[in-house]
């Protein structure tokens, strides 16, 4: 900062110098500045420097200062602009803008003459002409709803039922006329007792963040890359969908698809589309429905008969946009599965070359841990019954 304002001081005097002819410029010139050198110089301090528009103490790259090697730091840039968004601020946004183009080296691309009769072309000066503060200054928002889990407790009785069992107790006594007897006199007592033995089941509550075993990978096509892992300490699984990579594919359509079961949807606590990466157009349905498409949204996506992309609302767009494009739709995908197999199809088109590749995230219900216990109520009766 303080090596620019220098320069911007420097600068002036010699502009001082070149409104006036002397009979040698260079001279009179040198020094001037040099008897104005410490009367401007003082003006130079971190205060004042301070005052200068987006300075900053702690810039976002001092991390590289005294780096050895600027061919790391460029190729760590690169790779993080691809996919970095651009934020609220335009001129921060310039970095990654220019890193971008020239990673992408513009002069060896095809160049593609436009026709001045193009529709973008043709159209442009009635929307500047017309162009409203609202256009460019109202924004959709995200509005997330978090519904907190629901537990029950539930318990339950296991018992046998008692038969009446019956027995007599007492003597046969043989008697004849000629015989004096008295009969001992004994009471037959019957007695009905029941007893209960129970089995009593406690369970925690359902966990959170497990692989149940409920979503299971299936079949794709050969170029179409699939994984199924954990993607974070929380209990997180991440589905990727598509091979990692820049321009495998050349120009065309290429629709894709992927199934994959899920046992019991309701087991789901989340499963979202949470990225998205593409080059140039594409979009995405699960079982026949819509979910997401872009750079510029539509419902279908095809090529006209001369090869010019379609969105499905009648404009005729180049299929190359010259750059890859990546989202976070972040779209809960719950409501559109099935019990059993589900399928996800993309369609992308590409001008040049392209790819595309998809990051879905599932959290899983698990149930808790259970504890029987059998509490035996008839030990007594049996032991009398020995």
């Amino acid at each position: 900062m303080k090596s620019r304002i220098n320069g911007l001081l420097s600068l002036a005097a010699a502009l001082v110098l070149s409104t006036t002819v002397m009979a040698d410029p260079h001279s009179e010139g040198t020094e001037l500045g040099k008897s104005n050198l410490s009367k401007l110089s003082s003006n130079v301090s971190s205060s004042n420097a301070k005052a200068m528009p987006f300075y900053t103490d702690k810039p976002s790259q001092s991390s590289q200062f005294g780096s050895t090697s600027l061919f790391n730091v460029g190729t760590g840039r690169i790779n993080s602009c691809k996919t970095e968004p651009d934020g609220p601020d335009q001129i921060a946004n310039q970095e990654c803008d220019a890193v971008n183009f020239l990673a992408k080296n513009p002069y060896e691309r095809v160049k593609v003459d436009v026709d001045e009769h193009d529709p973008i072309i043709s159209g442009i000066g009635e929307i500047i002409n017309n162009a409203k503060p609202g256009d460019i200054t109202e924004n959709c928002g995200t509005k997330t709803t978090t519904t907190p889990d629901i537990y029950s407790t539930e318990v339950c009785n296991e018992y046998n039922l008692s038969e009446a069992k019956y027995c007599s107790m007492g003597q046969v006594v043989d008697v004849d006329t000629k015989a004096n007897f008295q009969c001992n006199v004994t009471h037959n007592a019957i007695e009905n007792v029941t007893c209960d033995r129970y089995l009593t089941m406690a369970c925690e509550p359902p966990i959170v963040g497990c692989d149940n075993g409920g979503i299971v990978p299936g079949t794709t096509q050969s170029d179409m890359y699939t994984s199924w892992k954990l993607a974070n300490s929380n209990g997180t699984y991440a589905l990727q969908f598509g091979s990692i990579g820049d321009n495998y594919w050349s120009d065309g359509i290429y629709p894709r698809s992927l199934e994959f079961e899920v046992k019991d949807p309701t087991m789901l606590t989340e499963f979202t589309l949470a990225s998205v990466s593409y080059d140039d157009y594409i979009l995405i349905k699960i079982n026949g429905t819509y979910l997401f498409s872009g750079p510029y949204g539509g419902t279908e996506l095809s090529l006209f008969s001369n090869g010019r992309v379609n969105i499905g609302d009648g404009v005729q767009r180049h299929r190359e946009l010259g750059t890859s494009w990546g989202a976070k739709p972040n779209i809960n995908l719950i409501p559109y599965l099935v019990a059993g197999v589900n399928k996800l199809e993309t369609i992308t088109a590409v001008g040049g070359g392209g790819e595309t590749y998809i990051t879905m995230y599932a959290r899983m219900l698990c149930n808790g841990p259970c504890t029987e216990t059998w509490t035996d109520q008839c030990s007594a009766l049996n032991a009398r019954a020995q």
